[in-house]
């Protein structure tokens, strides 16, 4: 399904001719999350705000229809069912969420338009030999992590709906097609519906499709932006990785050179005499060509941060509150709460460790380029190239961050401290 990452380099014009990335097009139309008009790209009738809106509406009609049912039938259910009622009703507060804070933003699509076009390190990898193979790196890096999130997906969506099918086949709902005495239909996703879902056979399929719709549409919603948001981030580390190993390469006067591979300390000469002034017009050049660089990567991050950054925050809160759900699900320790939740619980928490180790990333990549920026060899610079130095030295003291909803830094910290406040919830709701 995806391109070979031998294939990174021959008969590629773009990078949306890489197969990962035509895949999380397809995807991203159906939930009006692909920027196609914004691109250029010849779209589809369907796509459009029009679409958006549509998508939009209809994870508030699901989330509306979920709270009523909840709110009129909550004393019917157990405690561990009460978990999975809030659980469904939590995913669809994160996918409503995005449908709010990127399916309709044009600041989401402004970013992804850039990425696309101007930033994927496709547009960089002719510039040098390492650039070269850092892109080759951060594609197979982006081809398998798009194969596990897109399998993880389908795993999770499969299991979700196919173990109630299950058990309302073992309970023996499916021997009569007429209305349910004493029993009831079980469903993966429960909605206030206006018809009866829970006893009759006709109401059981429509509710039946409506769940795996639902699922597949919240699903593909929260893992495709996330997988969008993770390419992002690959690349950018990718562009960190060049912009170091060009800073650690910076051509050395021809005299220096000489003098320490003579082993000659005492011929180390100070100022403007150490680079010739044909040297230092080269000097010039690239280290303006460093300093735009890091600004390129600076002005995209900060894009992202204000595109992406209420999403993260509502995503943030949702682990926060689903996590310890989760757990107390998987506690009961059963064949089917484990068949049902486990893939669930494991995507989820995964993608979270994941996603933040991946953003961790970022802010450990420009501490490197701190000491790289200082090891420049500025002492053999003239005055106006030092002081060029020095302002560039000042920019770089501020580690480069994407943040949630402005606030709280996306990384490591953030993660540890979910994770811990999860595991102390669960343990207090376990006691119920």
């Amino acid at each position: 399904m995806f391109l070979y990452a031998d294939d990174a380099v021959i008969g590629i014009n773009g990078p949306m001719d890489y197969k990962y990335m035509k895949w999380l097009r397809f995807v991203l139309r159906i939930i009006s999350g692909w920027p196609g008009k914004a691109l250029g790209e010849k779209t589809i009738k369907i796509e459009g705000m029009g679409h958006a809106y549509y998508n939009t509406i209809l994870s508030l009609i699901y989330l509306a229809l979920g709270i009523a049912f909840i709110k009129k039938n909550a004393y019917r259910f157990t405690f561990l069912q009460l978990g999975h009622l809030y659980i469904v009703l939590l995913m669809n507060m994160l996918s409503t969420s995005r449908a709010l804070t990127l399916c309709l933003s044009q600041k989401y699509r402004s970013v992804a338009k850039i990425f696309i076009q101007k930033v994927h390190l496709f547009y960089y990898k002719e510039k040098s030999d390492y650039a070269m193979e850092v892109h080759v790196q951060v594609h197979k890096l982006s081809h398998i992590f798009s194969i596990y999130l897109t399998g993880m997906l389908w795993l999770t969506v499969m299991l979700f709906n196919l173990i109630p099918m299950y058990n309302n086949y073992s309970a023996g709902n499916f021997k009569t097609l007429g209305p349910l005495v004493n029993t009831t239909y079980e469903h993966a996703v429960y909605c206030l519906y206006p018809f009866d879902f829970e006893t009759t056979f006709n109401g059981y399929i429509g509710g039946l499709l409506s769940g795996w719709y639902g699922s597949i549409l919240c699903g593909s919603s929260v893992c495709m932006f996330d997988l969008f948001l993770c390419l992002m981030i690959f690349n950018l580390y990718g562009h960190f990785k060049i912009l170091i190993h060009n800073l650690d390469n910076f051509p050395r006067p021809a005299t220096a050179v000489s003098n320490e591979a003579g082993q000659n300390d005492n011929a180390i000469i100070a100022g403007a005499e150490m680079y010739s002034d044909s040297e230092l017009e080269i000097v010039t050049v690239k280290l303006k060509e460093c300093i735009q660089y890091h600004m390129v990567i600076v002005d995209f991050t900060d894009r992202m941060s204000d595109a992406f950054g209420m999403a993260l925050f509502v995503y943030y809160m949702f682990h926060q509150v689903s996590g310890c759900l989760l757990l107390l699900e998987c506690s009961d320790v059963s064949a089917a709460a484990l068949t049902r939740y486990l893939p669930l619980t494991i995507i989820l928490f995964g993608e979270l460790i994941l996603l933040s180790i991946i953003f961790e990333t970022i802010g450990s990549m420009s501490e490197k380029l701190k000491d790289a920026v200082y090891n420049m060899p500025w002492e053999y610079m003239d005055t106006k190239n030092r002081r060029t130095v020095l302002i560039f030295l000042i920019r770089v003291q501020e580690p480069i961050h994407v943040k949630a909803g402005g606030l709280v830094n996306v990384g490591v910290t953030t993660m540890a401290s979910i994770l811990k406040t999860s595991f102390s919830y669960f343990a207090f709701l376990r006691t119920f």
